[in-house]
């Protein structure tokens, strides 16, 4: 009976935090949350930081949130990723850069018991977003904006602008991700079907949204084609850059349309201007804020997520960017 009554003070004691005496529960522990982003360069990313800190403060939760320099950098994302699942952490977010690069280290975290849930761009996974669960090898889900929807929006919205005529550029960010590719599919798609008059010029990239490298696409393109009516960029960096060829021109006055995607200070500046007409923001807070919600009420109570989290998006412009449900979803 001694030994008995000593075997179960011992299992109690291994259930207590040392030096409290307070018993281990799953609900108390404080989670360990690896965050993996497509970069760090744009305020987008670190709205998205903002928004999944938040919510892990509100459920005993610590997010360490990384991304390489620039969204080009497939390779050092991974290198992120390997190190991730190397930590055992509780659980992994993860922003992928590529389309199929990441799945055997998805799988590989699958392998050892760490739940994945996607954000922002999911990898190419077989079978798509609608086998991701608790039985994918892969993932649980993703939760992020629906570009496709995104972009034809953003087409709609330069079509209604010029009167469903008129020469459009469209520059991308990223050709190697799922995000990239759906924001032009979805504009160039809808403008193909739904406004014939609007002339679409060959596509150009300034991968990774660098802006330098966006300004020098629109300005020649500006250069080229004196009747160039609209430009649609799919990232913040691309605005941006777009803006600053638009200033060199002493195109100001908005004669020329740009709607651009996100937000950031500068663009918001230059939407208040009149320079850029107009921008898709998402929610990166809620796509933050949703991923780590998604996690721990995972590890913690094994509530099933759903598979997709359409964490949505809104046109705004000038005369809209100060209402409560536009601020509310842009950032500096």
């Amino acid at each position: 009976m001694k030994k008995g009554l000593l075997s179960v003070a011992a299992v109690a004691a291994l259930a207590l935090v040392a030096g409290t005496g307070t018993p281990v529960v799953a609900a108390q522990k404080t989670l360990k949350i690896e965050l993996i982003s497509k970069g760090e360069t744009h305020q987008f990313w670190q709205a998205v930081k903002k928004g999944a800190d938040t919510q892990a403060k509100k459920m005993n939760a610590k997010v360490h949130f990384i991304g390489p320099a620039a969204e080009t950098m497939i390779d050092k994302q991974l290198e992120m990723l390997d190190a991730a699942i190397a930590l055992k952490p509780d659980a992994i977010g993860y922003a992928a850069l590529g389309t199929t690069q990441s799945l055997t280290r998805l799988a590989k975290a699958n392998s050892k018991g760490i739940p994945v849930y996607m954000f922002d761009t999911a990898a190419s996974t077989p079978g798509g977003v609608k086998k991701l669960g608790p039985k994918s090898k892969y993932a649980l889900g993703v939760a992020y904006t629906n570009s496709i929807a995104a972009g034809s929006l953003a087409a709609d919205k330069m079509a209604a602008l010029l009167g469903d005529k008129g020469k459009v550029l469209v520059v991308g960010h990223a050709q190697t991700n799922q995000t990239g590719i759906d924001r032009v599919a979805g504009f160039v798609n809808r403008m193909k079907a739904k406004h014939s008059g609007i002339t679409l010029l060959a596509t150009q990239y300034a991968e990774g949204g660098d802006a330098l490298k966006a300004q020098d696409i629109v300005a020649a393109a500006l250069v080229a084609n004196k009747d160039l009516a609209g430009v649609y960029g799919t990232n913040e960096g691309v605005a941006i850059g777009a803006g600053q060829a638009f200033k060199a021109a002493s195109l100001t006055d908005g004669s020329v349309k740009l709607i651009g995607f996100d937000s950031g200070k500068q663009q918001m500046e230059n939407i208040k201007s009149g320079l850029q007409t107009g921008a898709i923001t998402q929610s990166p807070m809620g796509i933050g804020a949703k991923t780590v919600e998604a996690l721990v009420n995972y590890v913690r109570n094994k509530t099933v997520p759903k598979n997709f989290i359409d964490t949505g998006f809104y046109y705004y412009d000038k005369s809209n960017i100060a209402k409560p449900e536009i601020a509310g979803n842009l950032y500096e």
